[in-house]
């Protein structure tokens, strides 16, 4: 954080370290009052003033300009996690939620079944039956071992039955 001191000096920019504010306004001092420096080498006023500036750009740069924050991959934000949302977000009827839970399943991993298996449900209630087939149809493609299947199995009865009804 930087505060800018306009009192007895044109600009100093004070830190959140109080060494390098003591040094910085130290160096200040000396060369807006032209005492004698604290440093035993001898520099010229142009050459203070060069290097106070630069400190100071420097200071200023390594300090605000950080990376850019992306999306931290937490332990929530797994595809199973978001297959249960999207879940909870069916049984509430909040179609479009449960299909960006699904879809954010199947972005972390293109391979898992389940997350197919949602968005073919979701896209049957919404009454997008031939989308909700298609995924039903990735999600038999994808599914690993036993109960994957089984659930795939038990989720394309739920759509035909969705279909029936309308």
């Amino acid at each position: 954080m930087f505060r800018i001191l306009t009192s007895r000096h044109p600009l100093i920019i004070l830190t959140s370290s109080p060494w390098l504010n003591r040094n910085l306004i130290k160096t200040a001092n000396d060369m807006f009052t032209h005492s004698k420096p604290s440093v035993s080498i001898k520099k010229n006023h142009h050459t203070d003033l060069k290097n106070l500036i630069c400190s100071m750009i420097c200071i200023f740069i390594f300090s605000a300009c950080g990376p850019i924050s992306s999306y931290r991959h937490t332990a929530l934000d797994t595809p199973s996690r978001h297959v249960d949302n999207g879940q909870k977000f069916l049984q509430i009827n909040k179609i479009d939620a449960a299909i960006l839970e699904f879809s954010r399943a199947t972005e972390l991993d293109p391979e898992y079944a389940p997350a197919y298996t949602g968005l073919g449900l979701a896209y049957g209630r919404m009454g997008d039956f031939v989308k909700g087939y298609e995924f039903m149809e990735m999600a038999t493609k994808k599914a690993r071992g036993y109960e994957q299947e089984s659930a795939v199995k038990d989720a394309r009865m739920q759509l035909d039955t969705l279909k029936k009804n309308l």
